[in-house]
């Protein structure tokens, strides 16, 4: 397989981010509605009168860079109707935004805000607007930054002559922070044009109108699918409702009940949240998905039997298959790479895996994750490691370039003209639409056999009290007194040794190898990042040095 063996792209184009976003909310009587955390009541307010409290924003920010350049603004804490505000005012000036997570549960608060004070300020941001507690904790630290609360900030500004700043489309928009499974985070830089870009071809994509759609919303803001739903319903006027993250988390069935309240056409989440509605679907009830068009489902790799799961649970209540989005993406492309057309629904490539070098050959299935959006292009290059022979598929890494991409990670060279960009992941092309197969990065090698773990680890996930999206395979080098393949998996259970034969029997019959260890752990205990993907390496390195104790040493 050559390099240009394989290329695909549609036409996109470009315009000024700031007055499209403009325009679209003050176009109608749409609204936004966001739920307040603490009362459990929904703010509403009209797009445009979101519109006028984001120039008041601006205003204030340019009063307050006077004598310099305006800075890049920080936002950080729950989502409310005068952060989502602030992201049009920071661009209304011609700045970027840049927004961060609060800090994990059990995570040492001060330590959180120091380190996410650094950050702000490494990033080039200038004020720092939030609220709740965790703009408290930001306050405490010492340094430069404006930090203000957003519901206050500007509120008595007057923006009678205010006119926003003219900028060209290579102005940056979003410092967004990227949330690998590997590796150290980084912030891709995203011009005006990038983001702009990603936002229309996505609307276009799933043909979003003010005048028939709903979307709902609970990924977090500081995760780039967050960002650019909410960014679909703000180019286009939409009525948009969006919550805390942690609202889901708290009750993860809510989220049907919600989008029944709501009436709402569009959602989107990663795998996982459809896992948790598929496994325990009997418990849904009186809910109506009728109003459902598109259901994306992004940002981790898609289980299909999981999703299966999921679409037989709901149809029921009236979800309708072709409503079903998988999808691709990821930071450094703004977010949406590839998109399945509306209607088009869920598929799968089901095809025959054989590990290299030989090996027992298995039946698995691929979701199909749509052709690339508008001015973006991918092809498939030949792998510089081996990797599981999939018959009559080309498998190669996945390499990606378009009108979405950022500029560069920020602190590093910028990307060349019509460069090419890595994705690491590892993937083939069937009917111009795109698969996923695994990650190059976190191939792993047992007995000479390369191995892809998101499949290990949901075989190992379909055992009686192992956490889903909590599972970590790895391999233990030979230099140990028990090499060979490991499984690191949150358990809660009352019979870890039942279960622990149970996941060496799963992932043997599913994959084709034994594991020479399974350690399980309390809930929670697995690494993540702040979007909720586990940390692979993080996790290797403490099963090395032995950090990680087990349930039957607590």
């Amino acid at each position: 397989m050559s390099q240009s063996s394989v290329v695909l792209e549609e036409a996109g184009s470009t315009n000024t981010l700031a007055a499209t976003v403009r325009e679209a909310m003050s176009a109608g009587n749409t609204t936004l509605s966001v739920l307040d955390s603490d009362t459990g009541e929904w703010v509403t307010a009209p797009w445009r009168e979101v519109h006028a409290r984001a120039e008041q924003i601006a205003v204030q920010l340019l009063a307050d860079s006077e004598l310099h350049e305006p800075l890049a603004v920080g936002l950080i804490g729950d989502p409310t109707v005068d952060l989502i505000a602030a992201i049009q005012g920071a661009w209304l000036v011609g700045v970027p935004v840049s927004i961060l997570p609060g800090p994990i549960r059990g995570a040492d608060e001060d330590r959180w805000a120091q380190a996410t004070y650094s950050r702000f300020v490494s990033i080039g941001v200038g004020t720092v607007l939030g609220s709740g507690s965790q703009l408290d904790l930001l306050s405490k630290v010492d340094g430069h930054l404006r930090i203000a609360r957003v519901a206050e900030f500007g509120v008595a500004a007057d923006t009678t002559d205010f006119v926003a700043r003219n900028v060209n489309s290579n102005t940056v928009a979003v410092l967004q922070g990227t949330a690998g499974s590997t590796g150290d985070p980084k912030t891709a830089v995203l011009t005006s044009s990038a983001v702009y870009s990603n936002a229309i071809e996505l609307v276009s994509r799933l043909g979003l109108h003010r005048t028939r759609d709903t979307g709902f919303s609970w990924l977090p803001l500081y995760h780039d699918m967050g960002l650019m739903f909410l960014l679909a319903g703000m180019t286009t006027g939409i009525s948009t409702y969006v919550l805390p993250n942690t609202a889901f988390a708290a009750a993860p069935f809510k989220w049907m009940q919600w989008l029944t309240e709501t009436k709402a056409t569009v959602t989107a989440a990663p795998n996982f949240a459809y896992d948790i509605l598929g496994r325990y679907g009997k418990l849904l009830r009186d809910v109506d998905l009728s109003n459902l068009r598109v259901a994306i489902s992004g940002g981790e790799p898609i289980d299909a039997d999981a999703f299966d799961k999921f679409l037989e649970a709901t149809a029921p209540f009236g979800f309708d298959r072709s409503a079903a989005a998988p999808a691709y993406g990821m930071a450094e492309s703004a977010c949406a790479v590839t998109m399945p057309a509306v209607g088009e629904g869920a598929h799968y490539d089901e095809v025959t895996v054989t590990p290299p070098g030989g090996g027992e050959p298995i039946r698995r299935r691929y979701a199909i994750l749509g052709k690339p959006l508008g001015g973006m292009q991918i092809r498939i290059v030949e792998p510089n490691i081996d990797v599981p022979a999939v018959d009559g598929r080309s498998v190669g890494h996945v390499e990606i370039r378009g009108a979405s991409m950022m500029r560069g990670y920020l602190g590093s060279a910028d990307l060349g003209a019509g460069e090419w960009f890595s994705t690491g992941d590892l993937g083939y092309l069937i009917d111009d639409r795109l698969v996923i197969c695994g990650r190059a990065k976190e191939v792993i090698i047992v007995a000479g056999r390369n191995l892809f773990p998101i499949e290990i680890e949901r075989a190992a996930a379909e055992a009686a009290g192992v956490r889903r999206g909590g599972v970590v395979a790895m391999a233990r080098g030979e230099g140990s007194s028990r090499p060979g393949l490991v499984i690191v998996a949150e358990y809660k259970g009352s019979d870890p040794e039942k279960a622990r034969a149970e996941v060496m029997s799963e992932v043997a019959s599913a994959c084709g190898i034994m594991p020479a260890d399974v350690i399980f752990l309390a809930p929670d205990s697995v690494p993540r990042t702040t979007s909720g993907k586990i940390r692979r390496l993080e996790t290797r390195q403490m099963v090395e040095d032995g950090t990680l104790g087990s349930v039957e040493q607590q």
